[in-house]
């Protein structure tokens, strides 16, 4: 799943860097390492909602698990092998 909200705190602070140094090269420096840091805690608030529990067929799983399988990814034998099960 891509969501392009993923890299606007990124952005955000990419651009604080800039502004408040003048500098590229300490935005280049500083920010990539804030990116890097922001990207996770960035992402959770879409990822969060595919780890509830849920019960399917009598089986406790997240909704990621109920997700993973019929989302094929070309060239990754492992997903193609669940999907023919």
């Amino acid at each position: 799943l891509v969501f392009p909200s993923q890299i606007v705190p990124g952005a955000i602070l990419l651009d604080v860097a800039l502004m408040l140094s003048g500098s590229y090269l300490f935005t280049a420096i500083v920010g990539a390492m804030g990116w890097g840091l922001i990207f996770y805690p960035g992402n959770w608030p879409v990822i969060a909602p595919y780890h509830v529990p849920v019960e399917y067929n009598g089986r406790l799983m997240s909704v990621a698990d109920l997700l993973g399988p019929p989302y094929v990814r070309t060239g990754t034998p492992v997903y193609s092998q669940e999907t023919a099960m």
